[in-house]
């Protein structure tokens, strides 16, 4: 009988040790779960590279080691194909997978060898602290002195004076290599070796205004593949940051489920944060079925404290990628805040789960059926839910990246539904396969704009680099009574400009603002980050449907 075959029978049985036959072995197994848990035993050497997937419906599969059950929570299953990567510690390294009783699974992980060279880049330190405590060690000071010294008062190292800061990032203790998640870079950046010490760094000058969050990956594992492969790789170490003292969010089931933040003392201000305790979240969560799309999905519907469906102001807010929207983000929490304090109206909200990468890939960005399914099945479904009225100028449509993008091509697609966006560093790089550059070097959505009002090619051609002022003289637009929020943050730049967001993102909006449509636009010190966006969309809301003042088109 082959082997996949007979872990599958094995695993139907229930709680038991499922060993792989030899070390070096990849794991496929399938099955249901009739016990509360499954051990697998990975025969695995130490530093061994796993990556795969995880698919079924409310499960947990935990990473075990000697003296640490449940050391780290590898995947949540929701139904999709959830993406599971880990180093195994040592040779005892068990897998262990929990869930209901007849819970169907599928789980498959290809175990990756290793390249013999492990090492990363080098470079000189750019910060003061660093260039003397690199003398210091070459003088002989212990690494232990010159660490307690840097990590003092917390990581990342803050430095600088006038109009920049200097940010150095600083581990301690990897073997071969650190690279950076997040922060203000979307490139994974390598941290270098302090001297042959085992202290690293990488510095970055930025604002003052400067909000991020980050993760430090040490000992990313390299390989032979291609370099989605080789990028997504990250994911196998990163955690955050040990040295640093603002974790978030401040609970979480470990370390790899953490950021470690930093707002510079010019942060702006994000509405609603720290969400208050004192109020609870109408918060209610079940399962959608789509006949459009022929899938299935979590919905969690809210309302605020005092919702009333009669109320004429009330918002109604479809927001993407709404596991995390909730978790991590907080938004409920914020809504209580914000609207408890009459700072916003009532708002009923929507958070829609993504199902997995795969759906939330196809589905997001642009797809026409996506839209149908929220404006024929979704929309119609909430409204009676809550008892509510269609009011198309107070739906709105909120997501950051794919969501971003995908809540404007969701608006275009059906105006008469949604009346309002906000867009948080929304992928405008994207288009639809074969459409992929237009001969006027606009974004796909850019081009869309275009052809819904009276504007010719030929009157913005010239956009790039010019302001929304400047456009509107050029260009005759037809309000159609979109209203959107768009943010973008300043490090969201790219190298090759192949997935330039700060630029797409401010074009989509300059175009708007020629079109005559009202169009808000927000630049953060920032890179792609959820940190960033809880209160992007706190601002994106109140510069909408805020109380305290009217809404008005800025630049």
């Amino acid at each position: 009988m082959p082997r996949v075959r007979q872990l599958a029978l094995a695993a139907a049985v229930g709680s038991m040790i499922l060993p792989l036959q030899a070390f070096g072995q990849d794991v496929s197994i399938s099955g249901t779960i009739s016990a509360d848990s499954i051990l697998i035993d990975l025969k695995a050497h130490a530093g061994d590279y796993f990556s795969g997937t995880l698919t079924g419906q409310d499960l947990h599969l935990y990473q075990n080691e000697p003296e640490q059950p449940r050391m780290r929570l590898l995947a949540q299953g929701s139904g999709g194909a959830e993406r599971v990567h880990f180093i195994a510690q040592t040779e005892e390294s068990r897998l262990e997978l929990v869930g209901p009783d007849g819970a169907a699974f599928d789980l498959r992980l290809m175990r990756r060898p290793l390249s013999a060279d492990q090492s990363a880049p080098t470079s000189a330190p750019e910060s003061p602290a660093l260039r003397a405590a690199s003398t210091q060690l070459a003088a002989g000071k212990s690494e232990d002195d010159i660490w307690s010294q840097l990590a003092a008062t917390g990581t990342p190292l803050v430095e600088g004076e006038g109009d920049k800061a200097i940010l150095t990032f600083l581990y301690r203790g990897a073997q071969h290599n650190v690279r950076l998640l997040g922060g203000p870079s979307s490139d994974h950046d390598w941290l270098s070796r302090l001297g042959t010490s085992d202290i690293w760094f990488k510095s970055y000058h930025v604002p003052w205004d400067t909000r991020l969050s980050y993760r430090l990956a040490p000992d990313v594992p390299q390989f032979d593949a291609n370099w989605r492969q080789k990028r997504i790789a990250i994911l196998a170490t990163a955690a955050a940051d040990p040295a640093n003292r603002s974790p978030w969010p401040p609970a979480a089931p470990d370390r790899w489920h953490q950021w470690s933040t930093v707002s510079l003392r010019d942060a702006p201000d994000q509405p609603g944060f720290p969400v208050g305790r004192g109020v609870v979240s109408n918060l209610r969560t079940e399962d959608f079925t789509s006949d459009i799309l022929g899938n299935r999905r979590a919905v969690s519907l809210y309302r605020s404290p005092g919702y009333d469906p009669a109320d004429e102001d009330a918002i109604l807010l479809f927001m993407f990628d709404g596991p995390r929207a909730i978790s991590e983000l907080q938004i409920p929490g914020m809504l209580d805040t914000l609207t408890v304090s009459g700072k916003l109206p009532s708002v009923a909200a929507v958070f829609i789960d993504p199902i997995d990468g795969t759906h939330r890939g196809a589905e997001l960005p642009g797809n026409p059926k996506f839209s149908a399914f929220l404006a024929d099945e979704l929309l119609p479904y909430v409204l009676g839910k809550l008892g509510a009225a269609h009011q198309r100028e107070r739906t709105v449509l909120a997501g950051a990246s794919y969501g971003g993008i995908g809540s404007t091509n969701a608006a275009l697609d059906r105006p008469e539904s949604f009346g309002a966006v906000i867009s948080l560093s929304g992928s405008y790089w994207w288009s639809p396969e074969g459409q992929e550059v237009a001969d006027n070097g606009l974004s796909y959505v850019a081009n869309r704009l275009i052809s819904r009002g009276n504007a010719t090619e030929t009157a913005v051609e010239n956009t790039a680099g010019q302001t929304p002022g400047q456009m509107a003289e050029q260009t005759v637009g037809q309000a159609a009574g979109l209203r959107s929020f768009i943010a973008a943050g300043h490090f969201e730049t790219s190298p090759d400009g192949q997935y330039e967001i700060r630029e797409t993102s401010r074009q989509v909006h300059g175009i708007l603002r020629a079109l005559g449509e009202e169009s808000h636009w927000r630049e953060y010190s920032a890179g792609h980050d959820g940190f960033v966006w809880r209160g992007a969309y706190a601002d994106g809301l109140l510069a909408l449907f805020g109380q305290s003042t009217k809404s008005r088109a800025t630049d």
